[in-house]
């Protein structure tokens, strides 16, 4: 009688998970179905882009830079063996 106890109580352990994140679940998907969420998800990814889109100007501005300071560079070397 005790193990059958023991397998109604590990039975009924697992459903309540189960329905615990089923309700999780339910909740997180209302949320996402709201106009807030919109919103919010929204916002989130123009700032994702904005700070990629900085990250990568950033990077082409210093490979331009030192592009520039190379060729400079060259050209002063150039201009010593002119003179």
């Amino acid at each position: 009688m005790e193990r059958q106890h023991e397998t109604v109580d590990a039975a009924v352990a697992a459903i309540g998970s189960k329905v615990t994140y089923a309700g999780s679940a339910s909740s997180v998907l209302g949320w996402l179905a709201t106009s807030e969420a919109g919103i919010v998800i929204g916002i989130l990814v123009a700032i994702i882009g904005l700070v990629v889109n900085v990250f990568f100007k950033l990077r082409e501005d210093l490979r331009q830079q030192e592009e520039h300071n190379e060729r400079m560079r060259l050209l002063h070397a150039e201009g010593a063996h002119h003179e």
